[in-house]
């Protein structure tokens, strides 16, 4: 029987290793049964989410929360459109792939706005935040990485943590509840996020209310909560959805050039 050459026997091990450094962590496949079928998670080709968002400063918990709108659409494979609106103000701030705008409009007079094209880094997070929520943990290509971290506890849950990194200084980092693959806890950066209750829609569980905590540049927690109250998955969504409105040229006060005031 002929002998394997040594540098043909070390290519092999070094694919074999590959693969294994590639192989998916187990708890991704409890955490998609969680979720819903794979066939049904694989044909989400869009979802649109509606609800409240409410925003508190903890550090002026006085002047309690700001309350407004929220409209999310995300669209495969790297589409995302998200409008919040207020009594003062919306912001629509739109990916279209490799592109990305943000528009600030005074909410009595949309004539005066700010529009401004997003910088790589912020193209980068949106990109990332776009395939998190349309390919439910599995499929991460490019320079994305999928790391198993190993066991965790949270609020009493013993979790697996599994890092997702989309890129340098991108990662989402989740924590999921070793026995039911249900998502306990996410880090995002310098934001904490909790998901509770349960919608669901076409076979698939989303959650009711997302909870994220930033610290303030006083050290004190900004509280974003969103809650849903009606998701619709593969809604059809022209090209008009993330195209950049025409704009009535913007107002300003007399001698002055300012932006509207957020």
């Amino acid at each position: 029987m002929s002998k394997l050459c040594p540098s043909l026997l070390a290519c092999a091990c070094a694919l074999i290793g590959s693969a294994a450094v590639r192989a998916e962590p187990a708890v991704i496949g409890l955490a998609r049964a969680y979720l819903g079928p794979d066939s049904t998670l694989d044909g989400i080709t869009s979802i649109h989410f509606t609800g409240g968002l409410e925003r508190l400063d903890t550090e002026h918990a006085d002047k309690g929360p700001v309350r407004g709108a929220i409209d999310l659409v995300f669209v495969k494979p790297l589409r995302q459109r998200q409008i919040v609106s207020s009594a003062k103000a919306t912001e629509t701030m739109v990916l279209d792939g490799y592109d990305a705008w943000d528009l600030l409009q005074d909410t009595a007079d949309p004539s005066k706005h700010v529009l401004s094209w997003l910088l790589a880094d912020d193209i980068k997070s949106l990109r990332a935040s776009t395939w998190e929520n349309l390919f439910f943990f599995r499929g991460l290509k490019g320079e994305g990485a999928v790391q198993d971290k190993g066991p965790a506890t949270i609020d009493g849950v013993a979790c697996e943590r599994v890092d997702f990194v989309h890129g340098p200084g991108v990662v989402y980092e989740r924590y999921f509840d070793r026995d039911t693959g249900r998502l306990v806890f996410t880090v995002r950066g310098p934001e904490t996020i909790r998901e509770s209750g349960e919608i669901r829609v076409g076979g698939v569980r989303f959650p009711k209310t997302i909870i994220s905590v930033r610290k303030s540049a006083s050290g004190k927690d900004l509280v974003s909560t969103v809650t849903f109250d009606r998701i619709v998955l593969n809604e059809p969504q022209g090209p008009d959805v993330f195209a950049i409105p025409a704009l009535v040229p913007a107002k300003a006060a007399p001698g002055a050039a300012g932006p509207p005031v957020k």
